[in-house]
């Protein structure tokens, strides 16, 4: 029988040749180690499928977990036995979390330019610039900060797009760049550089992260400008898996700290976060919803039109009519 540790590494291993993001890792070998130990109080002749069913239902009632939760345990028990123990797995009759069914809501453009007025850059974040990117573009919060030099598009000097890539499903997509963003993305772009340069100059031996195998393929360009990061971290950071230096992007949580810092201050928190912005996006854009699906990146129309409430919105009111 394989050791709690040697599980643990094996999915760990198994999720890096996959090239799964280091969240994923993360996700994957703590809920097998927690699987590993709930299996301890179970009959070992149970075939994976009761133990599965056991744990699940145990997180679901015990543990009063969410849906989402639940099903990312779930995923990562479907991994475990399917690409790292080589099992097939039968059918699972679970206990289920229940997914409440949310109505997407989003702020209103009034509360948006409220808060917009509110966002303060701090000396390393140009919080501004990340906001009008996130609502502006419809962007997941994630996706502005992983922006290389070479995704930023420019067709003239009035116009540009973005290249997201390897976004959720690991779909690459172009956006269209505001008007309003141009000027300051540039100004961004110009810093960004200054910090590549020094690092040429200082720390040649420090690049940045790259994709799967393309540092093994193509090691120079982890020090190439155009594989720089358009929004760098201000210092130097060892890799989580490899352990070598380098230079990385701003991380989620400063964009999120001045997020919650500005809707605070305009009494909009709990309202806004950067995921909300999206949702504003989708909702107050003019587009048309095919193009608004592609320009966010959702597989199905239903999941976009999910932000839009034209029924409700058309809706009359009886006490308005026995009024009028």
């Amino acid at each position: 029988m394989k050791s709690r540790q040697e599980v643990v590494e094996l999915v760990r291993a198994k999720v890096r040749l996959k090239h799964y993001s280091l969240a994923t890792e993360d996700a994957y070998t703590w809920w097998a180690g927690k699987y590993y130990d709930h299996c301890l109080n179970l009959r070992a002749s149970l075939p994976p499928e009761r133990k599965m069913e056991s744990f699940l239902t145990y997180l679901a009632v015990h543990r009063n977990i969410a849906a989402r939760t639940q099903a990312q345990a779930f995923n990562a028990l479907v991994f475990l036995y399917e690409q790292v123990l080589g099992v097939e797995l039968g059918e699972i009759n679970a206990l289920r979390a229940k997914r409440p069914a949310h109505e997407r809501s989003a702020p209103s453009r009034e509360q948006v330019r409220r808060f917009r007025a509110a966002v303060v850059d701090a000396p390393h974040t140009p919080a501004r610039l990340l906001v009008d990117l996130l609502y502006g573009c419809g962007l997941r919060v994630s996706e502005p900060l992983e922006l290389r030099i070479k995704d930023v598009l420019w067709a003239d000097g009035k116009n540009g797009h973005l290249m997201i890539r390897s976004a959720k499903g690991g779909k690459d997509r172009r956006v269209p760049l505001p008007v309003t963003c141009i000027r300051p993305l540039r100004e961004q772009i110009a810093r960004a550089r200054a910090v590549w340069t020094d690092d040429r100059s200082n720390f040649p031996d420090v690049g940045v992260t790259l994709p799967h195998q393309l540092g093994r393929k193509y090691p120079r360009h982890a020090f190439s400008w155009q594989w720089f990061w358009v929004f760098p971290a201000a210092a130097h950071c060892l890799h989580p898996r490899t352990g070598v230096r380098v230079r990385y992007h701003l991380l989620i949580d400063a964009l999120q700290r001045a997020v919650h810092a500005a809707a605070t201050r305009v009494e909009l928190q709990g309202l806004i976060t950067p995921h909300v912005l999206r949702h504003a996006y989708a909702t107050h854009s003019r587009e048309p919803i095919e193009t608004l699906r592609q320009v966010m990146g959702h597989a199905s129309i239903e999941t976009t039109s999910g932000y839009r409430h034209p029924a409700v919105d058309q809706a009359s009111n009886p006490l308005d009519d026995l009024l009028a």
